[in-house]
């Protein structure tokens, strides 16, 4: 199998049909809670990035929607989750993107457990009971999670919105090749899901023969994107993909 060519993608409409759907959900959530009861889970990851550039696009009105109003994007609250085995380039990163799109409004948690990182958030932020999030279909609980999610019941109370959920692997990085996202120096060495350094290796399915990674974008398979992945039981309560 050759690597010199990028993914398969669904053609150009498909991915359009796709953006309009994730504009559509999007402007549900902010009828259901408005902006003020919006929260975003970000940690610099390609699906949470994807949805980061949607919202900015949304509200300087580069993509068509009711709700553009660049204001109103910074009333939109992003928190994000520090834990000391993450990667320093995405630390970084994360910084420096909330900053490029103008998102004053965010916090960062030095926590090991998403589950914890919300109990804290719903504390000390209790209109925010709808939590965006980057989830997939092809994520671990994807594929049973609808669109608007109640969280599990020994969770803090709150609804998982995830606008990108029908989306797949190439359709993020067709989004953000199209529309010129800067991203993660890491998905440029291989990675093609990150979590924490300990766990995480570039994608075997990219290696070359002299030793380097192909970068991510050219995988060729969406059902890969995990090979470099080691997820150990103590980590499988993350509900998004990176």
């Amino acid at each position: 199998m050759s690597f010199e060519k990028r993914p398969k993608k669904n053609n150009g409409n498909d991915l359009q049909t796709k953006i309009k759907e994730s504009v559509r959900i999007v402007e549900e959530a902010v009828t259901r809670f408005g902006y003020k009861g919006l929260a975003l889970s970000y940690n610099g990851g390609k699906d949470c990035l994807t949805i980061l550039d949607l919202l900015h696009s949304i509200a300087t009105g580069k993509t068509a929607s009711r709700l553009t109003n660049p204001e109103k994007l910074k009333e939109i609250f992003v928190f994000y989750l520090h834990n000391e085995g993450d990667f320093e380039e995405m630390n970084q990163f994360v910084e420096k993107s909330l900053n490029r799109y103008g998102f004053q409004n965010y916090i960062k948690l030095t926590i090991n457990s998403l589950k914890q990182g919300l109990i804290n958030i719903l504390k000390n932020n209790p209109t925010r009971k709808g939590i965006i999030l980057g989830t997939r279909f092809a994520d671990l609980n994807g594929k049973k999670q609808p669109v608007f999610a109640p969280t599990d019941d020994n969770w803090p109370e709150a609804i998982r919105i995830s606008p990108i959920m029908q989306w797949n692997y190439s359709d993020v990085w067709g989004y953000i090749q199209k529309n010129q996202v800067k991203y993660c120096v890491l998905y440029d060495k291989g990675f093609t899901s990150l979590g924490l350094k300990s766990q995480t290796k570039p994608n075997p399915l990219l290696k070359q023969k002299n030793g380097e990674f192909l970068p991510a974008w050219k995988l060729p398979e969406n059902s890969s994107e995990r090979e470099g992945r080691y997820v150990t039981n103590s980590n499988k309560q993350n509900i998004e993909n990176n």
